[in-house]
Formats: structure tokens, C-alpha cells, sequence
């Protein structure tokens, strides 16, 4: 019984230094490493022509979106997991609908015009 929980023990800590090898630059390539660890918030993959940061943040914030370029959606206490999903894909389709109403497309691919 000893050797077994002992052979656990062991899997268990080569299995963790696997995977923090798996999760540096070197393994994963510098540009996908950075989008894992430094994730662009939702507004920030919204671009148009002639756009700066503060303007982005005010049409982004008019359009029902949160802080720091958040989606914005808040659910209520008591609601179930459906209807906060429910809640989430109305509140995105018309986040998403106001936005480009402005003039703003979707980059799927954060690059140095998400700012």
C-alpha cells in the first residue's frame, strides 16, 4: 500500500513539471504563450479606421459594454446556469450589434490595431 501511494505521489509531481514545461515560451512559441497568459478583454478585438483608445472606451461603454473593455454582462442572484446564459448571448448579440453599428468589425487575431 506504501509503494503504491508512493507511486502516486511521484506521477502526480512529474505530471506537474510536464506541464509547466508545456506552458513557456519555448514550447509554445513567444506569440501564442503571450495570448495564453496576457488575454486581450473582449472590446479590445473591436477595430475601426481612425479609432483611439478613448474613443473605443466611450462608444464601447454607450454600447453597454463594462469597464476595461469587459463585456459588461452582470447576471442577477437566483438565476439558473440556462437563464445567465440566456442573459449572456441576448446582452452579447447586442453589444455586438450596437458596435458595429458604429462602424467597428471583430479581429478574431489581436495584432497592434486592437491597441
Amino acid at each position: 500500500m506504501k509503494i503504491h501511494a508512493t507511486l502516486l505521489i511521484a506521477m502526480i509531481s512529474l505530471t506537474g513539471c510536464i506541464r509547466m514545461t508545456c506552458m513557456s515560451p519555448s514550447c509554445l512559441g513567444e506569440e501564442t504563450y503571450n495570448n495564453l497568459m496576457h488575454p486581450k478583454p473582449y472590446g479590445a478585438h473591436w477595430i475601426k479606421d481612425g479609432m483611439t483608445r478613448e474613443s473605443r472606451v466611450i462608444d464601447w461603454l454607450q454600447c453597454g459594454g463594462g469597464e476595461r473593455l469587459s463585456d459588461g454582462y452582470t447576471s442577477q442572484p437566483g438565476l439558473t446556469t440556462k437563464e445567465i446564459f440566456d442573459g449572456l448571448n441576448a446582452h452579447g448579440k447586442q453589444l455586438s450589434s450596437c458596435i458595429k453599428s458604429k462602424g467597428y468589425a471583430y479581429l478574431e487575431k489581436c495584432d497592434a490595431r486592437c491597441l
